[in-house]
């Protein structure tokens, strides 16, 4: 007879439980949350939002929120919102553990909260579940009530539980095995809580970084259009004036980072059907969509609390007329072709109102003429850039009134706006205005050449597809296009400050 020490026992007990183990988790059904774990965003949220920004069964979903009857809201959100299964972004982690669990045979069930239509949809597209238990006839399929029918579903069975919430806490406590879709401080609480049976474990920690990026604060470079009048005014000396447009920066800003997330929410499925745009942080799942509304509220009450007591009430309608011009673009009037690029030009040259606002400095009718030639000739820009990179000749652009084959048309629109502002500047140039305001206002046709050739390159880079999708994101990062501000800037300071008649005597 064969002795065994102590070692050889102990490891011997260890492979026989590891064995124990596999065969049970052979035989385990494994049931799967939806939201936050095979997709990370929520669609229920989103199917929300989507139904709000888009006027289809608003009425049914307020009803529903006034008898506060969850799987009514649910339901009305499937019904009514423009769901697209099939443009999700999905947990490739999570898509292939369940792949590798249906090689072992083993069951897999969608279990979600989310509304059965929904469900069933995601289910229909992936084709990796056996069945769904999901929200229906009244049933928030959540918590206890999720844990409840997964009991009468598998009939006695142990289960394995793969989810992501709170609310999860009560199945994975019931569950023989656990799978955690976590992030945050609470992936660690929960991993070393149920450490003795996790069989999945995926930190999916958010970054604020992915909110801060949807804020978007390099296009916070469109608001510097507020000192505009500050510096042809030539009063940035002026304290007060200097300071007041500095909070209306901020508070342009912060109106307008509020605007883009909205306008991604709003645009999800067009988005995601964009091949870069699918990467923006809502449309690829990495911000909840319910943060997004929060923050948006957040930075439009900072906003207009800084407009109205920080700088004035006249600033402050400015920036309310920019808030119901720029959501009725989000909502509506981007779906209108022409309509939609001088509603951005007119957005843009808005700011440079709101910096007179601001400033109590009155504007030259020769700078907001320039500024909206200029503006719808970068709008147009953006639109062809969409046009020659996504759409097919005859295939309609995403929630947009532009169609494939027409790109050739929005490059001459451009091109031809593109010269109506340096026709602009150079009348204004020559205007007596000027001969009486500068000292060496001859300097000033320094800007024409270099805004022609900064007009000229940017449409040859765009025609390239090295522009990306926003010619304004484009000029602030591009070095070549900051040198040519800095000359524009460096010429419009030498005109006022530099006699020539004295300096050549």
């Amino acid at each position: 007879m064969i002795e065994k020490n102590s070692s050889d026992v102990a490891t011997e007990d260890a492979l026989a439980v590891k064995a124990a183990s596999d065969t049970l988790l052979d035989d385990l059904i494994l049931y799967v949350d939806l939201d936050g774990t095979v997709t990370p965003t929520d669609t229920a949220q989103e199917q929300i939002l989507d139904c709000v920004f888009n006027g289809r069964g608003v009425g049914t979903l307020l009803r529903a929120a006034l008898k506060r009857d969850i799987p009514a809201i649910k339901s009305a959100a499937s019904q009514h919102a423009a769901f697209r299964a099939d443009l999700l972004p999905y947990c490739e982690d999570m898509l292939q553990y369940i792949e590798d669990v249906r090689a072992q045979g083993r069951a897999v069930v969608l279990a979600t909260a989310a509304d059965k239509v929904t469900a069933e949809a995601v289910a229909a597209h992936l084709g990796i579940f056996d069945r769904v238990l999901a929200s229906e006839d009244g049933v928030n399929l959540k918590g206890e009530r999720k844990l409840k029918a997964i009991v009468q579903d598998c009939q006695g069975r142990g289960f394995e539980y793969i989810g992501d919430s709170q609310a999860d806490v009560p199945i994975w406590d019931a569950a023989d095995r656990v799978g955690i879709i976590a992030s945050g401080k609470m992936a660690n609480i929960w991993k070393q809580r149920w450490r003795h049976k996790i069989s999945l474990f995926i930190d999916q920690t958010r970054s604020f970084a992915d909110l801060t990026r949807a804020m978007r604060p390099h296009q916070w470079a469109k608001n510097l259009l507020i000192f505009l009048p500050l510096l042809f005014a030539h009063a940035y000396a002026d304290a007060a004036a200097t300071i007041a447009a500095l909070l209306a920066f901020f508070a342009f800003s912060f109106v307008a980072s509020a605007v883009y997330l909205l306008n991604d929410l709003s645009d999800l499925v067009a988005d995601r059907q964009h091949p870069r745009k699918c990467n923006r942080p809502f449309a690829a799942g990495r911000v909840p969509p319910i943060t997004g509304v929060v923050t948006a509220v957040l930075l439009l009450v900072v906003a207009f609390a800084i407009g109205a007591f920080g700088v004035s009430s006249g600033f402050a309608l400015m920036l309310l007329l920019y808030l119901v011009m720029t959501t009725g673009y989000t909502l509506y009037l981007k779906a209108y072709s022409t309509v939609d690029v001088l509603t951005l030009a007119f957005l843009y040259t808005l700011r440079v109102g709101a910096g007179a606002a601001a400033t109590g400095i009155s504007v030259s009718p020769w700078l907001v003429t320039f500024c909206f030639f200029f503006f719808v000739s970068l709008a147009y820009m953006k639109r062809f850039i969409e046009v020659l990179d996504v759409a097919e000749d005859g295939e309609k652009l995403p929630s947009r009134n532009y169609w494939g084959g027409e790109d050739m048309l929005m490059f001459s629109f451009g091109i031809v706006n593109a010269g109506l502002c340096l026709l602009t500047l150079a009348q204004y140039i020559g205007s007596v205005q000027v001969a009486g305001a500068y000292g060496a206002p001859d300097l000033l046709w320094l800007s024409i050449p270099l805004l022609m050739f900064w007009l000229n390159r940017s449409w040859l880079y765009a025609a390239r597809g090295k522009v990306g999708d926003d010619p304004v994101a484009f000029a602030v990062k591009d070095p070549i296009s900051r040198i040519v501000l800095l000359m524009v800037v460096v010429a419009i300071f030498l005109a006022k400050y530099l006699h020539l008649d004295t300096v050549l005597l």
